[in-house]
């Protein structure tokens, strides 16, 4: 700039604003009061005023939409242990979900206009201008922990508002955990109905009256027979019934004492009793059950030992009474009331697989066998249909349904089905023989050979009692095994014959054609345990969200009574209050009492700037004018320097 008179400079000077005159004025006469025409003075703001009622009724709606959370806590607690299948519990489940998010959101609003609403008052009742920042800067979490960086100050709002804003995430995951499910149980008794094993043998072979129930029964044993080795070890057979373990293949006790209960091994380990279960009538569907049963079950002891086939065993065979299959035969038994029961079982590998075999080799197999008879209390749990026999012991209740005009001089471990335990004719003196044919291959046979029967092919191999082609020198499997096995076909063909409609799935306890069911039933109450998911209250989590809810309604209430209890415009947190008394900036001014939300609406469309006002300067000015054309509002420049 050269070095001559001094240019004149233009600044801003206050003047008096004309309403519609020139938005920046450089006259000196700025020191004169607003406009007072009439048409825009305004009262005090009444709590009955229409701006005060509608900002109040605003402020009361947010307040009431925080009773949700009271309400929602309230629901809870009426409603714990309650199924979650009732209505509308499962809706409150859902609520829950969305807790985490709307909690914070609401809080954030209500405590912000909270905050708002105490700097309002406080600014028309005097306070300083750190306070008024204080609030003002502290309504959000952020702002609130780095306001007393920022404004270098701690006082006793500090603490108040970090608890205050503590208080939202707490009650967002108090709204989601004080509601969970849980499982509740209930017991209930129940009486369990099942086949008494000591049942009556209601046939008396084949080519009698009665043989016309052997076509199923032989079916079932055979079905039985055949399964696959995973069949035969479930705890229930292929129509769901029940099966009895041998308790004498279960693993002892702990104390040693026979009289003990023995478990049930998850893993195998023992045998069954029967390949076909005791049936259950009408077995839950749901929920867990428990009871006990009282049955038995008869053994077959058996001495095996291996013959050659020579003259000698021929004629002495001949001169005995057998029921032949098809290579093997049974012995027609001792047994009565007063004897004890023994058969003889003969197999005969005439075919086998040795191509070595000579007419002096031991082809012959004779097991000599006696039938006893053992009585258990076996544990049973089901877990809706699907029951299991957990634990077995003999039992000190015999369910033998002996009648009153049956006569024995045997010990009960002697007296059997097979030998009239419980039978009211002598009927059961069938059993072998039909027990002999009832998997005899006939079909099978040619002119010179038989293939191995069913029940020939269980005894030399369980799991594989089908594929087998050749017959098998039995006496090599040793007394064991075929005790056991022979116990199983003697069981398994027993409940078959006796009850061939409840093993295959028709268990009725009501009468047929006007004639009571053969068979014998035992009863037991057990209890039913059923479960089902209900609502669960957490009251740590309930409380808390408690505290948080009435907090924040206790907030939204106080913002409705500091709204209504302001008198002077709403000027703070907005930007057209900067511009009101600036004496940069002449704006049309029309009340002091315009809010800054109606200032802002009226002034829209003007442009502002912050800027430099003193642009020909050495140093520069900066200050929020109106771009209108009328004076330079230079931008802001890196390379100048300002007051």
């Amino acid at each position: 700039m050269a070095h001559g008179e001094p240019k004149e400079r233009s600044t801003f000077q206050i003047n008096q604003r004309a309403d519609n005159g020139s938005l920046l004025a450089t006259d000196s006469d700025r020191d004169k009061s607003p406009s007072h025409d009439h048409r825009y003075t305004r009262r005090a703001r009444q709590l009955l005023s229409l701006s005060a009622v509608g900002e109040s009724l605003v402020d009361l709606v947010v307040a009431i939409c925080c009773t949700y959370f009271i309400i929602f806590a309230f629901l809870v607690y009426s409603r714990r242990d309650e199924p979650v299948s009732r209505s509308g519990n499962q809706a409150l489940l859902d609520m829950a979900k969305y807790n985490p998010t709307i909690f914070p959101i609401l809080f954030a609003g209500v405590i912000g206009k909270f905050l708002k609403a105490v700097a309002a008052i406080r600014l028309e009742n005097g306070t300083s201008i750190l306070s008024l920042e204080y609030l003002l800067q502290s309504r959000t979490v952020l702002s609130t922990v780095t306001a007393p960086f920022v404004l270098r100050t701690f006082n006793l709002l500090t603490p108040f508002l970090f608890v205050l804003w503590a208080l939202s995430p707490l009650g967002g995951q108090a709204g989601l955990r004080a509601i969970s499910t849980k499982d509740a149980f209930t017991n209930a008794t129940h009486n369990f109905t099942y086949l008494a094993y000591v049942s009556p043998f209601t046939n008396e072979g084949i080519q009698s009256a009665s043989a016309e129930s052997l076509v199923p029964t032989n079916a079932i044993f055979t079905s039985a027979l055949i399964g696959s080795a995973k069949a035969k070890a479930l705890p229930q057979d292929q129509n769901g019934n029940i099966k009895i373990p041998l308790y004498e293949s279960l693993p002892p006790s702990s104390s040693g004492n026979e009289s003990d209960w023995r478990s049930v091994p998850d893993n195998g380990g023992f045998q069954w009793s029967s390949l076909t279960g005791l049936p259950l009538h009408n077995p839950p569907t749901v929920g867990t059950s428990k009871f006990n049963i009282q049955t038995g079950y008869m053994v077959t002891t058996c001495k095996v030992s291996g013959h050659a086939w020579s003259d000698n065993y021929i004629q002495s065979l001949a001169n005995q009474s057998l029921w032949s299959g098809a290579s093997y035969a049974f012995t027609h038994p001792t047994g009565s009331p007063f004897t004890a029961y023994n058969f003889s079982f003969l197999s005969l590998d005439l075919y086998g697989s040795d191509t070595t075999t000579k007419p002096d080799d031991k082809i012959l197999t004779i097991a000599n066998c006696s039938v006893t008879m053992q009585y258990v209390e076996v544990q049973i749990e089901c877990d809706g249909p699907t029951c299991q026999s957990v634990a077995a012991r003999p039992s000190n209740n015999i369910a033998n349904h002996t009648s009153k005009y049956e006569i024995t001089s045997l010990d009960p471990s002697l007296y059997t089905p097979v030998n009239g335990l419980g039978q009211p004719n002598n009927f059961y003196m069938a059993f072998l023989a039909d027990l002999t044919n009832a998997t005899n291959p006939s079909a099978g046979c040619d002119t010179s050979f038989c293939p191995p029967s069913v029940l020939e092919s269980y005894l030399a191999d369980p799991e594989n009692a089908v594929l087998q082609s050749t017959t098998t020198k039995l006496w090599k499997l040793g007394n064991d095994a075929i005790s056991q096995r022979m116990t199983q076909i003697f069981n398994t063909y027993w409940l078959d014959s006796v009850a061939p409609g409840p093993v295959s799935g028709d268990f009725n306890l009501t009468t047929v054609a006007g004639t009571t069911q053969a068979y014998n039933k035992d009863s037991i109450l057990g209890t039913i345990t059923t479960s089902q998911r209900v609502i669960e209250c957490n009251y740590t989590w309930l409380a808390i969200l408690l505290v948080c809810s009435f907090v924040l309604f206790g907030v939204g209430l106080a913002t409705v009574a500091l709204t209504a209890l302001r008198r002077g415009p709403d000027i703070l947190d907005r930007f057209s209050p900067l511009l009101r008394y600036s004496r940069f900036a002449n704006i049309p001014e029309k009340s002091s009492m315009e809010d800054a939300v109606d200032q802002s609406r009226r002034l829209r469309n003007m442009t502002v700037r912050m800027g430099d006002i003193r642009p020909e300067d050495d140093v520069g000015y900066i200050a929020i004018g109106v771009v209108d054309g009328s004076h330079p509002i230079q931008k802001l420049s890196k390379r100048r320097t300002y007051a």
